[in-house]
């Protein structure tokens, strides 16, 4: 074939392709699962190479290292005293107004109680608590792990706080190994047919490790033993490695219950529980941090365990609680009675409710991020009827993004979310901090991938390690920089 005839091939392969492209929408066809799409000739020809935003102010904060502060776990135990509190505002620059706390009509005050608990903390014969919720952005403590371990440090405490016996990534600031035979059950999941209660407790799931069986069908007469084995985790924050404390929360079994506790491998103590239909709490304390704290139990009807604190005597515990999926009005399933119950036992001061990445996805107009918004409201409201004095702290989504053409952007609705979200907020009196305004707004998230290291992962969605700390760091200065001002005031 002449040349000629090849270009002439060519070129015409070019005004058919270009012709297609023209008469396709221009988000693509599609047919069944395919879509189909063709780039427009000036796209073809002209392209132009995204641009980025710019977030060289959020790459010059520093954030700690775990590995920086790791401790020694073997020696003997003792609860930091608050420091005396210090705060550079100068920490601010340049991000004041992208990273502060947007606070209701009542203005700043609605944090006050939290604030006068924090100055306190050390002095206190337990804990104060901060319950950090979420989503999958939270798996394995991350974001929760650097700002406790901040908090910590400035008010002390220690440990990691409340974990679940099973759960579906591990954890980072704790070592768990579980024998044979635990079954977890989470209110993200489909309820089974045998279980009659949404009994989920604070941690928003329980475990066991025997079936569960209608109230009319009778245990089974043949006695099963699990184990929960608990060790620090020697690559997180020193802080969360010193446990003086190991509480478990537990109940609802309906034949006596053998429960055992060894510590670095020393029996310390073998008690017979008897049946109980309520929640149970056993205490553990230590001299010294265990190298390895084994919990055993034995019985023909497992316990519903609803968690397991490993925390200080004093100062901040802080509990990282992710649902993978979840959109923040989970709690409506859960019963309410329980939750108050282990609330007030965990003496909460203070919640964070992180939540709008996994409505995106679904959302089809502004009205709907919108009706979410009110939703999202509406479990406000429900906390603060069961917490009246506790401190909630919203963080809206983060920027996500979505393939357009050759390009990652956005994706659609996440602004009108995060402004329902802090409506919502605002009018229930609680809290909003705007992650998405703080990390760079509309497009950053790309930036935060294409940095060095990654501060984000290549889904476009989760912090990468390096990006939680970045965000714990961001929110903790916020957080502080009130604090601040709540504590001179006093002065």
């Amino acid at each position: 074939m002449s040349p000629g005839r090849v270009l002439g091939f060519l070129v015409a392969v070019l005004l058919v392709l270009a012709l297609v492209g023209q008469l396709l929408p221009s988000d693509g066809l599609r047919i069944g699962g395919l879509e189909l799409g063709f780039p427009s000739v000036r796209e073809a020809l002209f392209a132009e190479e995204q641009a980025e935003v710019d977030i060289s102010d959020i790459l010059a904060v520093e954030a700690d290292s775990a590995a920086v502060d790791t401790i020694a776990v073997d020696e003997a135990l003792v609860d930091t005293a608050a420091k005396p509190f210090v705060f550079d505002a100068s920490k601010l620059a340049p991000l004041e107004d992208r990273i502060r706390l947007h606070f209701p009509e009542q203005g700043q005050s609605v944090l006050h109680p939290f604030f006068a608990s924090l100055e306190s903390a050390s002095s206190r014969s337990r804990p104060i608590r901060i319950l950090h919720y979420g989503d999958s952005q939270l798996e394995g403590d991350r974001i929760t792990a650097y700002v406790r371990n901040k908090l910590q440090t400035q008010f002390g405490g220690n440990g990691p706080g409340l974990v679940s016996v099973a759960d579906i990534v591990p954890h980072f600031s704790v070592a768990r190994e579980l024998s044979d035979g635990w079954e977890r059950y989470s209110v993200m999941n489909k309820k089974p047919k045998a279980q009659g209660h949404d009994r989920f407790g604070a941690l928003s799931s329980f475990s066991r490790f025997t079936p569960i069986l209608p109230d009319t069908v009778p245990p089974d007469t043949v006695e099963h033993t699990a184990t929960i084995t608990l060790r620090p985790e020697r690559k997180c924050f020193g802080k969360a490695q010193v446990w003086s404390a190991c509480r478990l929360f537990y109940g609802w079994h309906r034949a006596p219950l053998t429960l055992n506790l060894s510590i670095d491998g020393v029996d310390a103590g073998t008690e017979l529980v008897e049946p109980s239909p309520q929640l149970l709490v056993r205490d553990w304390r230590f001299e010294t941090t265990p190298k390895e704290v084994v919990i055993t139990m034995k019985g023909t009807d497992s316990p519903d365990v609803f968690g397991i604190s490993l925390e200080g005597r004093n100062g901040v515990a802080m509990d990282n609680i992710p649902a993978r999926g979840a959109a923040g009005y989970e709690f409506r399933r859960s019963d309410q009675a329980l939750l108050a119950r282990m609330y007030a036992e965990l003496d909460v001061k203070l919640l964070i409710l992180q939540y709008g990445g996994n409505v995106l996805p679904n959302l089809t107009s502004k009205e709907e991020a919108e009706q979410y918004g009110r939703f999202f409201g509406a479990q406000i409201a429900r906390f603060k009827r069961m917490l009246p004095e506790a401190g909630i702290i919203v963080i809206g989504p983060s920027d996500m993004s979505i393939k357009e053409g050759e390009d990652y952007v956005t994706r659609p609705y996440l602004e009108d979310v995060r402004d329902a979200m802090k409506a919502s907020t605002l009018a229930q009196g609680a809290v909003f901090w705007d992650m998405y305004d703080a990390m760079g707004g509309r497009n950053s998230m790309v930036s935060w991938v294409k940095a060095d290291p990654p501060l984000a992962a290549e889904d476009y969605t989760h912090f990468s390690p390096q990006g939680a700390r970045k965000v714990g760091e961001l929110f903790y200065t916020a957080l502080i920089n009130e604090f601040a001002a709540y504590h001179q005031a006093r002065q």
